[in-house]
């Protein structure tokens, strides 16, 4: 359900009552003045606002920005490794494209377009963080949300284990400014998997969250290597199945509730947040959609982000397949798909859940998260642009 404008005045209400002041509804602060955006709608709302912007890396390191202009006209291209300051001028342009080469491809690069005269422009960048070791590492900014705003870029970030990360990708994380690194993994994956990789000093929180008996079934299913006895226990739904409880309990489970709060509320204080599980597809998967939910993204939107993890680990399970049938271990390893690889169904079941124990999202801010209206009206002046 998208914030209304009178639900927004009722938060600002709430908390002016609360903190004995008046809170504007208007809006949250202003972003600098060359300002923040997304890939794929305007930054800075105006009239004749630059859209539809995006930016893809190739191999060679070249990127290619391009974005849509109802007004053609002289544009500026501005490139900095911080989402909040753009002083290196990279290109300018009169069409709606332009290539850039020469940045350093150690560091991650956002990109300012800024049109000639007040108008609006908008930031963006490649969504992926560019992990060698990490594929499902992405910046969760740059999607549009209510009142035409849009979550801003270099502040909130998504990703898999960090555990294997490579010197050059902890290199990487460290141009980021992570204040904290939130870890959803349990202690038995932490030991299977090892530690994240983190740069010198990030603050560290483990904030376990379990699997049902997903672990279980799957140890069970591989390790019998028995096509029937596998069949029995992943095929004809099964597995989705067990995946679709596992939704559940992030909705029902009080401790599981508890973990995805505290992420909701560092963002809240201003800190850079990077959170991860083991694949980044379920857990983080659900924090995101929770992130989204809450700043006013649409349903469309959330369940994009949420399915684009069988994208970036598609390469990643289909050679997980082929070792498990090269290996003898699985006949079929195809039933391993609900597990590997996340469904339209999975988000669905969590939503439900909510509409189910709540009776809406905003209940489950509320009582389920206990994310009060204050931290609401904050998480959405910190992440969100004018």
């Amino acid at each position: 359900m998208r914030i209304r404008t009178t639900r927004l005045a009722t938060l600002a209400v709430t908390a002016a009552l609360t903190l004995g002041g008046t809170v504007a509804v208007a809006s949250s602060p202003a972003s600098a003045a060359t300002g923040n955006g997304d890939s794929g709608v305007s930054a800075r709302a105006g009239v004749g606002a630059v859209t539809g912007a995006s930016a893809t890396v190739g191999p060679d390191g070249t990127y290619t920005i391009t974005w849509t202009d109802r007004r053609p006209g002289p544009m500026r291209v501005y490139a900095s490794t911080d989402a909040d300051r753009f002083t290196r001028l990279v290109g300018t342009t009169k069409g709606t494209s332009l290539t850039v080469s020469g940045l350093d491809p150690a560091k991650r690069w956002y990109f300012d377009i800024t049109p000639a005269g007040p108008r609006a422009g908008v930031v963006t960048a490649p969504r992926s963080l560019g992990l060698q070791s990490a594929p499902n590492a992405r910046d969760l900014g740059g999607y549009r949300a209510d009142f035409g705003r849009t979550v801003k870029y270099g502040q909130v970030f998504r990703t898999d284990a960090l555990g294997k990360l490579t010197d050059a990708d902890v290199a990487r994380l460290g141009g980021l400014g992570l204040d904290v690194s939130a870890d959803f993994r349990t202690d038995i994956e932490i030991t299977g998997n090892g530690d994240n990789r983190l740069p010198a000093g990030t603050p560290v929180k483990n904030l376990p969250i379990a699997d049902g008996n997903l672990t279980a079934i799957t140890n069970a299913a591989v390790g019998s290597r028995d096509p029937i006895r596998q069949q029995e226990l992943l095929g004809d739904g099964k597995a989705a199945a067990a995946l679709e409880n596992v939704y559940r309990g992030f909705v029902d489970d009080p401790a599981q509730r508890a973990q995805f709060a505290t992420v909701l509320r560092d963002l809240a204080d201003g800190k850079k947040v990077i959170y991860n599980c083991t694949a980044g597809k379920d857990r983080t998967g659900w924090m995101s959609a929770i992130v989204l939910k809450t700043l006013g993204v649409d349903d469309a939107t959330v369940q994009a982000d949420f399915l684009a993890s069988n994208d970036t680990l598609r390469a990643r399970n289909e050679a997980t397949k082929a070792g498990l049938k090269a290996a003898g271990l699985m006949q079929d390893p195809s039933l391993m798909d609900p597990l590997l690889y996340v469904q339209k169904s999975y988000l669905d079941t969590a939503f439900a859940q909510v509409q189910s124990k709540y009776g809406s999202f905003d209940a489950y801010l509320r009582k389920g998260l206990n994310i009060d209206p204050i931290t609401e009206l904050r998480l959405r002046a910190r992440l969100l642009t004018v």
